[in-house]
C-alpha cells in the first residue's frame, strides 16, 4: 500500500520534541530515549510508522493521541508501531512511555482513509451500456472495483472523481440492484437503487438544476408547492422534490416529463421512488400527449405512499394511442400529507420487481436438484411429477417414528441475533394424516435450535405455510432451516421455500394497514371498533375490538375496496393478539355488496396473548375481477383483540 506523504514540516533533521521526566528517586537509573527520524510522517490508520533513535528497548507503551498502538523493535535498534484503526484524523502527538513517568513525544499526521465515496450515478442503464459514477477516491492507484448486484463491471475509464463502467451481463434486469465501489481501503454501496433498464426520461434522479428548478420536467399545476428537498430528508441524502398536495383533485398538483417517442402496442413501466411525511399520502401517474386538451390514454391506480421509508412504486401500461410523443405526468393533488419523490423513470417492458430483503436460500425451488440442501437422516429426492413452481419439488417419505428420523437441512445462512426472518414454503401430502414440522438451528450436530414449529397437518393439496421467527439464544453466525418429516409414513412434497428478513409491508392494496391514521380505510359493518395506542406490533397504534359471544359476523370490520384480478394470487398477512385466553376470530375476502360474493374464508384462528403473525395466499378465481374487501369477523367470543400491520399484496411464489 502506497504511503502518501503530504507534509515534511514535522521533522527535517534530528528532532526530539520532549525531554525525559526524571523520577524523584535519585537512585533510579535510566537512559535517555531520543527520536532522530520518523518515516513516514503522514500515514493512514493501520499502516506502520518506523522511528530511528536510541534506547527504544526502554519503551513500554506507544500512544497515538490517546489510542494505544502495537509496536515492535527492530534488530537495527528502530521501533515500528501501527497506527490504531480508530486514531483521530489530523495532527496527532505520539507518546513513547517509559518507567517513572518518563515520556518522549513527537508528531505525525493521520490521514483520512480514502474509502471510495459515491456521490451520484446514472440510476437506469441497460445491460451492455455505460454507467457514469461520480464521487471521490476512485484513483487507479487504489485499484478500484465496481460491482452491480455483486457482478463485477468492466471499468472503461476512471479519474479520482469519476468512474465509467459497463453494466455487466448476468445482472437481473427486473430488480432494484446494489451498486458498489471498493478499493484496497474499503467498500461503499450506493444508498439508492440501480435498475438495469434503458430509461426514456431525462434528469430522472432530479440531481440536475438548483433551488426549485428541475430541468427536463414541467410543473403544470401547483408548481409553487413543488420544492427542493436535500440532506437527510432526500432519497439517499441527495436532491429530491417535496410536494404539498392540494387536498383536492389529482391534477391539482402535476409534474410532467419532457415528451418522448414510444412504440405503439408496446409495454412500458413508470417507476417512482417516494416517501410520505406521515400516513395518508397518495399519488398516481398518467401518460398522455399533454397539450392542454387531454389526449390521455393511461391512468394508473392511485397508490398510498409509505411514511416508513423511500419505496418504489410502479405502473405498467401498453401504448394504445399512436401519438408522436408522450409525457409521463405525476398527479399528486389528492390528500393533504406532503411527500418526497425521486428517481422517476420510464423503462421498456413490464417491471414487477419490489425492493426488499434478499433471499437467503440458494435453491428453495429445487430446480437444481438438492443443491443447497443436506440430507441428515432418511432419504430425500426431487420429484418431477409434483411441483408448485417450475418442474421439480423436494419429496420424502416419513419413517413413522421420531420427527428427525427423516430430516433435511438447508445450507447455512448468516442470520443476526435479534432480527426477525420470515420462512415460507408450499407443501402437500400424497395421502391423509401427514404431519411434519420445521425448525431453525445453528446446526453443529448438537442442535442449538432457536425455533420449532408446531406439528403441521399437511393436506393433499398444495398449501402455503409461513412463520416469522427471531434469531436468538446463540451468537450471530450460520443457521440452517430443517424439515423434520419422520413422524408418519406419509410421502410429502415441498416447494418454493424462502427465508428472508421480515419487513412490515408498506405498499399494500389495503390502505392504512398499520392503523396509524385511525380507522381511515376501514368500515365497521357490525359491532364496534376503535384504535388502541396502548398496543401496537409496530408504529404507535393498532385496531381493537371486543366480541359479543355470538355469530362471527356480529363484530365485523371491512377494508375499503381493493381492485383484484380474477385468477391472480394475493397474500394476506397481519399480526394479532388477544387480551386474554380462548380468543377466536376468522377473516374472509369478499366482493362485498350486502349479499356476500365471498371467495375465501379462513378457518377459525386461535389468537394467543402475544403478537402472532398470520398469512394466507388466496386465489381470486371464483368471482369476476372487481373491487374486493378484507373482512375481520370477531364476534364468536367475548375476547378483546388487537390487529396490526395488515397487508394484501399480489403474490407470485414462482417469480
Amino acid at each position: 500500500m502506497k504511503n502518501v506523504i503530504k507534509n515534511l514540516f514535522y521533522l527535517c533533521t534530528v528532532v526530539v520534541l520532549a525531554t525525559s521526566i526524571v523520577s524523584c528517586n535519585d537512585d533510579d537509573d535510566f537512559a535517555e530515549v531520543s527520536v532522530t527520524e520518523v518515516n513516514p510522517t503522514s500515514v493512514y490508520p493501520l499502516e506502520s510508522v518506523t522511528i530511528q533513535g536510541s534506547n527504544f528497548d526502554y519503551v513500554q507503551f506507544v500512544f497515538v493521541g490517546d489510542k494505544q498502538a502495537e509496536f515492535s523493535l527492530g534488530e537495527d535498534g528502530s521501533l515500528t508501531f501501527v497506527v490504531p484503526e480508530n486514531a483521530e484524523v489530523g495532527n496527532n502527538v505520539v507518546t513513547l512511555a517509559m518507567v517513572n513517568d518518563y515520556r518522549v513525544h513527537f508528531n505525525i499526521e493521520v490521514l483520512l482513509t480514502p474509502v471510495p465515496i459515491i456521490q451520484n450515478f446514472d440510476a437506469f442503464v441497460a445491460i451492455g451500456n455505460n454507467v457514469t459514477i461520480t464521487g471521490t477516491s476512485f484513483n487507479a492507484e487504489y485499484n478500484p472495483v465496481v460491482t452491480i448486484d455483486d457482478v463485477p463491471a468492466t471499468i472503461v475509464s476512471n479519474t479520482d472523481t469519476e468512474l465509467v463502467v459497463t453494466v455487466p451481463a448476468g445482472v437481473d434486469d427486473n430488480a432494484f440492484l446494489d451498486l458498489s465501489v471498493s478499493n484496497e481501503f474499503g467498500e461503499t454501496t450506493a444508498s439508492t437503487a440501480f435498475v438495469a433498464r434503458h430509461n426514456f426520461l431525462v434528469n430522472s434522479t432530479l440531481s440536475e438544476g438548483s433551488g426549485d428548478d428541475f430541468p427536463g420536467w414541467e410543473k403544470l399545476n401547483g408548481g409553487e408547492t413543488m420544492t427542493e428537498l436535500t440532506g437527510d430528508a432526500a432519497y439517499g441524502g441527495g436532491r429530491s422534490m417535496r410536494v404539498e398536495p392540494a387536498g383536492g383533485n389529482p391534477w391539482d398538483r402535476q409534474f410532467a416529463s419532457t415528451p418522448t417517442p414510444l412504440t405503439f402496442g408496446e409495454q412500458y413501466t413508470v417507476i417512482v421512488f417516494a416517501k410520505a411525511e406521515s400516513a395518508g399520502a397518495q399519488m398516481r401517474v398518467s401518460v398522455s400527449q399533454w397539450d392542454g386538451n387531454g389526449a390521455d390514454y393511461f391512468y394508473g391506480d392511485t397508490v398510498e405512499i409509505s411514511n416508513a421509508d423511500w419505496l418504489p412504486y410502479t405502473w405498467t401500461f401498453t401504448v394504445t394511442n399512436d401519438l408522436p410523443t408522450h409525457k409521463v405526468v405525476l398527479d399528486m393533488g389528492m390528500g393533504s400529507v406532503p411527500f418526497g419523490i425521486d428517481h422517476i423513470a420510464l423503462v421498456p417492458g413490464a417491471f414487477a420487481a419490489v425492493a426488499g430483503p434478499p433471499e437467503l436460500l440458494s435453491n428453495g425451488s429445487f430446480e437444481d436438484g438438492l443443491t443447497g440442501w443436506e440430507s441428515l437422516n432418511g432419504a430425500h429426492d426431487v420429484s418431477t411429477s409434483e411441483a408448485y413452481c417450475g418442474d421439480q419439488s423436494l419429496t420424502a417419505t416419513g419413517a413413522g417414528n421420531n420427527p428427525w428420523d427423516t430430516q433435511i437441512a438447508s445450507d447455512p445462512m448468516d442470520l443476526v441475533v435479534g432480527t426477525q426472518y420470515e420462512i415460507g414454503f408450499w407443501a402437500k401430502a400424497a395421502g391423509p394424516d401427514g404431519i411434519f414440522r420445521i425448525s431453525m438451528s445453528q446446526w453443529d450436530g448438537n442442535g442449538s435450535d432457536f425455533f420449532y414449529s408446531d406439528d403441521l397437518s399437511i393436506p393433499e393439496d398444495w398449501t402455503y405455510f409461513s412463520f416469522v421467527v427471531e434469531a436468538q439464544t446463540v451468537a450471530s453466525g450460520v443457521y440452517r432451516l430443517l424439515f423434520d418429516m419422520g413422524a408418519t409414513t406419509q410421502t410429502f412434497f415441498v416447494d418454493a421455500v424462502t427465508v428472508k428478513e421480515y419487513e412490515v409491508v408498506e405498499s399494500s392494496l389495503a390502505a392504512n394497514g398499520g392503523f396509524e391514521d385511525g380507522l381511515t380505510g376501514w368500515n365497521t359493518l357490525n359491532g364496534t371498533h376503535d384504535t388502541s395506542t396502548a398496543e401496537a406490533h409496530s408504529g404507535s397504534a393498532s385496531m381493537t375490538s371486543t366480541g359479543t359471544g355470538g355469530n362471527p359476523w356480529d363484530v365485523q370490520m371491512a377494508s375499503d375496496p381493493m381492485d383484484m384480478e380474477a385468477g391472480n394470487d394475493y397474500k394476506i398477512s397481519f399480526w394479532a393478539k388477544a387480551a386474554g385466553p380462548d380468543g377466536v376470530f376468522r377473516i374472509s375476502m369478499s366482493q362485498w355488496d350486502g349479499n356476500g360474493s365471498d371467495f375465501f374464508y379462513s378457518d377459525d384462528l386461535s389468537i394467543p396473548e402475544d403478537w402472532t403473525y398470520y398469512s394466507f395466499v388466496v386465489n381470486a378465481a371464483t368471482v369476476p375481477s372487481g373491487e374486493y374487501r378484507l373482512l375481520f369477523d370477531m364476534g364468536a367470543t367475548t375476547q378483546t383483540f388487537f390487529v396490526d400491520d395488515v397487508s394484501v399484496v399480489p403474490y407470485d411464489a414462482c417469480d
